[in-house]
């Protein structure tokens, strides 16, 4: 018996005190990158991307206790979308989805495109 709990006393201080989640926690307008140390109680890395057409986007990153994964997209180019992204790891929201705009530049060359092609498209 004391063998036993020997071997689960020297297991337990080789494996150390849990370690917290570590986290990106920050706010910028493109995939930023603050790596940080989470309060014990959150479970959860989040990344909430804000699109508006025409103010930007943001993209905020934190730790979250709970987290839904989420898109809302109204039905107006103008309202602008959020979508909520969880994961459960270090470090895990390292980056953006796939569907997740990068910057808020490129809405402006294709509504120019398509304003020159409105124009110009009875003479082509």
């Amino acid at each position: 018996m004391k063998t036993v709990l020997l071997l689960l006393t020297a297991l337990a201080v080789a494996m150390g005190p849990a370690q917290a989640l570590r986290c990106h926690v920050c706010n910028s307008s493109t995939n930023c990158k603050e790596p940080q140390s989470c309060p014990a109680s959150s479970k959860f890395c989040r990344t909430i991307t804000t699109v508006e057409p025409l103010s930007g986007n943001l993209i905020r990153k934190d730790c979250a206790d709970w987290c839904t994964p989420s898109s809302i997209q109204p039905g107006q180019v103008s309202s602008g979308s959020v979508t909520t992204e969880c994961c459960q790891g270090d470090l895990c929201n390292n980056a953006l989805s796939a569907g997740a705009p990068r910057t808020s530049s490129s809405l402006g060359p294709v509504l120019g495109l398509g304003l020159l092609l409105l124009i110009l498209g009875p003479r082509l």
